[in-house]
């Protein structure tokens, strides 16, 4: 792991103290005089209108004013990992064939589609929410990647060509979305707005450097060309090291990570009303065990997740039980109930935060409206995880091999 040391070795943890202003269009504007990210932008763009004029093009082949909605899917339709037996059905052959059909010319998947039911027809959109054609929000496009290279050795020799072409294009789509610094915008091509964030909310970062660790060592995608394993290797250290770079420093100490990361400066910054600059409890946990699974860390990597885990033990709430009703939430008093950590806790003073709907701060759940105590995870408990690999992780620290980037199994 000589080159993730050699990257991280040198870095000073410089990042966000404080919540920058929402995030608008100008945020480029830092970034004219800086080739790499022209490129860059000029690429989001050519692949935002590839998307445009192939829908455009369906639509005035059929005469149409308007592209037509595909069917709604809290996820995607598809059992995301079927048993052994599915792949070898003549289902798993068809849905196969829907998945790819609602692939974007750009390379990527959408979220909340039925993906499993009804091929894309022409002149539909290739999802549901137009902000999010394609996306990485809601694990769209990993889950899809992950899913076709899973199927492809159980596939038909006629068909798998098409699946080794379709799912090389979104290793290429993904490989393509990552900023020059090694963030991930939560969409892509670009859309703007808070979209644009470095986001680690719903754990777009976290899905994608595993997947490009995967495509990088594990041999389900040894179909892909050598150089493009290697690029997803490279693009993965760069990723790392981004995550290390953005954790938050507060009065003088590293804490955890934000929802959302400003592309350029990496402060905290706002996505919707009610998700205001913060530390996040659930995002940062993934990011540490991320981390925690790097063999033989450097310094900078050994000391970001002790920071972490220092964090989660100091804001860990122990014996206390979250109750959910018609009339709200309630807390109780349990003995070895799963420890809580709230979702959000405020840059200033490190509490948990709550915002209602509206933008409003409030001083605890029971001031939220009831649609929002009922309807949001204020409250989670993600970060055990952390703390129970923490004791494992301390121990192997001196014994773990100098081999490559280990994926998750």
């Amino acid at each position: 792991m000589l080159a993730l040391r050699a990257a991280v070795l040198s870095l000073s943890f410089v990042a966000a103290t404080s919540a920058s202003e929402p995030l608008t269009i100008s945020w480029r504007d830092q970034l004219t005089a800086d080739p790499k990210w022209q490129q860059y932008f000029a690429r989001s763009e050519y692949l935002l209108q590839l998307d445009q004029q192939q829908l455009q093009q369906e639509l005035t082949q059929l005469r149409l004013h308007a592209p037509t909605l595909p069917a709604k899917d809290l996820k995607f339709g598809f059992p995301p990992e079927p048993n052994p037996a599915f792949w070898l059905s003549d289902e798993a052959c068809r849905i196969a064939q829907v998945i790819l059909s609602f692939q974007t010319p750009s390379g990527g998947w959408s979220k909340r589609t039925d993906m499993a039911t009804r091929l894309r027809q022409p002149g539909q959109l290739y999802g549901t929410e137009t902000d999010y054609i394609p996306t990485f929000d809601n694990d769209a496009t990993s889950t899809q990647i992950l899913w076709l290279t899973a199927f492809l050795p159980y596939a038909s020799e006629d068909s798998r060509p098409e699946l080794q072409h379709a799912i090389k294009r979104a290793i290429g789509f993904v490989l393509a979305a990552q900023y020059p610094n090694g963030g991930f915008a939560q969409t892509y091509p670009l859309r703007g707005g808070y979209h644009d964030a470095i986001t680690l909310n719903d754990h777009v970062m976290t899905e994608l450097l595993k997947l490009l660790n995967k495509v990088a060592t594990e041999p389900q995608f040894a179909f892909v060309e050598s150089s493009i394993r290697q690029q997803a290797k490279q693009q993965f250290l760069r990723g790392i090291k981004l995550l290390i770079t953005a954790q938050i420093r507060l009065n003088g100490e590293l804490t955890v990570w934000a929802a959302q990361h400003h592309p350029v400066t990496l402060e905290a910054v706002k996505a919707r009303a009610y998700e205001l600059p913060a530390l996040v409890s659930s995002e940062s946990a993934e990011v540490t065990l991320l981390l925690m699974q790097l063999p033989k860390p450097c310094a900078a990597v050994i000391q970001s997740v002790e920071a972490a885990v220092a964090w989660f033990k100091a804001k860990q709430i122990s014996n206390t039980q979250m109750q959910r009703s018609d009339s709200g939430v309630r807390f109780v008093e349990k003995a070895g109930a799963k420890p809580l950590w709230a979702r959000f806790y405020d840059l200033e003073k490190q509490q948990p935060l709550f915002v209602d709907r509206d933008g409003t701060v409030v001083s605890s759940m029971a001031q939220l409206s009831m649609e929002r105590q009922k309807g949001y995870g204020w409250y989670q408990s993600n970060a055990e995880a952390v703390l129970k690999a923490y004791p494992g992780w301390k121990a192997g620290l001196d014994m773990q091999p100098s081999a490559e980037v280990k994926g998750k199994q």
